[in-house]
């Protein structure tokens, strides 16, 4: 299956896109790391990884030399070279992934976006993997969004992250396996409470995780991953090793057909005859306003059907009168008559003229009151206008129709925005489902950044140390706490990297301690996931040997000129940029000469340690904080 003449993967990318990060493999009892250029990429390559009957998996579209760069076995047969057909010419392709079942038949395994997948050149290139597959009596799979579900995804994320051993761990799993019987249903928080008189509590957790980690690895977990999170309080069942393996639900072999979209009828799945014209969706009302609709229906409903309007009125409780208005106005515009104030709307006598310069006095950043509008001399000029214009006498709006125009203005968000002055109009919510709550543990997702301040440090005798101060940030996007922070004085390497990491691995009593600081940093832990930019130290080898290879720690790579794909982060060095610098003390401002605002505004590092918005530190140096500007 080798085609030499078929270029898999360059040193950067993967069949012409940009490697995304790393999943540190345990399948083969080792530590291999697999690469991913998307996040359905990531989502596949985790499902195969606690696929009981997956024996092992590789890219299919790497060959010898990106193993190699990357210190990666090399798979056999690659790059895996599939040949199709696609307006009537050859075309090869490489597949995502491919590698062997349990029992020794091979599999094909793609993922990508529903979408781009139901594309022309997509579906020749699947239907060619099919056929190999099934030549091969072996097994294709196509993964979307819709099969590799993110619910599952960070349930496994959560579990490949505490599958790394430790000193303790095989006593404790001894003695774990006489407390937790096989097929118990209990929740981690239970089990551990029977060891904690034995082992430290934190280890006995660590090691009921990674317990279960690899019962789920195993097919031996008894849970539903797909419809449940796992936490502390869920309960849990372990199977024993000789019970048939629970295997998730097969990815399949083609696309799914796109689901229907029905539109949903308020009262009944099929409309009255009686009300002739559209129909209405009360699900869209509040529960008041649904249960007034749905008596105004039944009503005319009633009416239409022969009913007299005196018995249904009184039956009902609607005033006689209001129900005749019902019955003409559903008669003339369907169900929607049937809404509180859903067809009535009343026309305004308000001259156009006179609308447009009251919405426009409105939006002054003087934020006019309702009687200065009504008494602006350009309202007084429109009446002149129009007076001419027209040839009679026209006056100037009430204060009531001045007051209903306002009441209008005001539900506009953008003008009410431009009126108070604000800088920017809050972007409205694009997304039902908030992705920060869809994170379901803390540390699961971090971000990771570095940022740059203007400090420039001299010794008393006037030698330069450094004119801008590095830091790097690691953070935890669900909960914004603070894992880990660093400073340099200058360009920060792999090894302040390493150092960032194992500060946020670290409980931080010590440095709370020695730099006096007024309250606790209970901040640290081990991170699932670390999304990082295209910097040269988060991307380095000795970082994917660190943390990939040592820790067991996911990479994800930031899309190039994204900086709102790590928002977190990003809006932490907002904050120091805008809010934490310019409050420091000897700030200068717009002072372009480093040395002379140093010089002019300088203090020593004890005047410093001293000041209020200052950290604790020591030392002689003198230093002055320039002109801030971020990384």
């Amino acid at each position: 299956m080798a085609a030499p003449e078929v270029q898999g993967i360059d040193l950067f990318k993967i069949a012409g896109r940009s490697i995304s990060g790393w999943i540190p493999s345990l399948k083969t009892g080792t530590v291999v790391r697999q690469p991913f250029c998307s996040q359905l990429e990531e989502r596949l390559l985790m499902w195969l990884e606690y696929h009981p009957l997956v024996a092992n998996y590789a890219r299919g579209d790497i060959d010898s030399q990106f193993a190699t760069t990357y210190r990666l076995p090399i798979p056999q047969h690659a790059p895996f070279t599939i040949g199709y057909t696609f307006e009537n010419k050859p075309h090869h392709y490489l597949p995502d992934v491919v590698g062997t079942l349990a029992n020794g038949k091979p599999f094909i395994a793609e993922a990508g976006m529903e979408d781009d997948k139901r594309g022309d050149r997509n579906l020749a290139k699947a239907e060619a993997a099919r056929r190999l597959a099934r030549f091969q009596q072996g097994t294709f799979w196509i993964g979307t969004e819709r099969t590799l579900t993110k619910r599952r995804h960070y349930n496994l994320v959560f579990l490949h992250a505490r599958r790394k051993a430790f000193p303790a761990f095989a006593d404790i799993a001894e003695a774990l396996a006489s407390v937790w019987p096989w097929g118990e249903m209990a929740p981690v928080s239970e089990v551990a409470s029977r060891l904690e008189h034995q082992f430290p509590a934190p280890l006995v957790e660590a090691a009921i995780w990674k317990v279960v980690a690899e019962a789920a690895a195993q097919g031996l977990l008894l849970i539903d991953l797909e419809q449940y999170t796992l936490s502390r309080t869920l309960p849990l069942a372990l199977l024993p090793p000789d019970a048939p393996v629970l295997v998730p639900s097969p990815l399949p072999d083609m696309l799914l057909p796109e689901p229907e979209t029905t539109r949903v009828v308020a009262v009944s799945l099929t409309p009255s005859p009686l009300i002739s014209g559209p129909t209405f969706d009360a699900s869209t009302l509040s529960e008041p306003q649904r249960a007034q609709f749905h008596r105004n229906l039944r009503a005319v409903e009633q009416v239409l059907a022969g009913a007299t309007q005196s018995s249904v009125a009184e039956k009902e409780g609607i005033p006689r009168s209001t129900l005749s208005r019902l019955v003409s106005r559903t008669r003339e515009r369907g169900q929607i008559a049937c809404v509180p104030h859903g067809s009535y709307r009343r026309a305004t006598s308000l001259h156009p003229a006179f609308a447009s310069c009251i919405r426009r006095l409105f939006g002054l950043p003087t934020r006019l009151t309702m009687t200065a509008i009504r008494e602006h001399t350009e309202m007084q000029q429109v009446a002149a206008r129009l007076s001419k214009e027209t040839g009679t006498l026209v006056k100037l709006p009430s204060y009531k129709q001045v007051r209903t125009a306002v009441q209008h203005l005001k539900m506009d968000p953008d003008l009410v925005a431009m009126r108070e002055g604000a800088k920017s109009v809050a972007r409205p919510r694009e997304s039902a489902e908030s992705f920060v709550l869809s994170i379901p543990a803390p540390a699961l997702l971090t971000q990771v950044d570095e940022h740059t301040m203007d400090l420039y440090v001299v010794t008393p005798d006037g030698t330069t140390v450094a004119s801008r101060v590095h830091a790097a940030v690691l953070i935890c996007v669900k909960t914004a706490a603070i894992l880990g922070a660093i400073l340099a004085l200058g360009p920060l390497k792999e090894e302040d990297y390493m150092r960032l990491v194992k500060v946020s691995l670290e409980r931080k009593d010590h440095l709370v301690g020695i730099n006096g600081c007024e309250h606790s940093w209970p901040c640290f832990g081990k991170p699932a996931i670390i999304f990082h930019d295209r910097g040269k130290i988060f991307t380095s080898e000795r970082a994917r040997q660190v943390l990939v290879d040592r820790l067991g720690i996911i990479t994800e790579q930031a899309p190039p000129y994204a900086p709102s794909a790590k928002g977190t982060v990003e809006s932490l060095f907002r904050w120091m940029t805008e809010r934490f610098e310019k409050r420091l003390p000897n700030t200068s401002y717009g002072v372009h000469d480093a040395e002379t605002a140093a010089q002019a505004g300088g203090m020593t590092l004890e005047e410093r340690a001293h000041s209020p918005q200052s950290r604790a530190s020591s030392g002689s140096n003198r230093m002055t904080h320039a002109s801030p500007r971020p990384l």
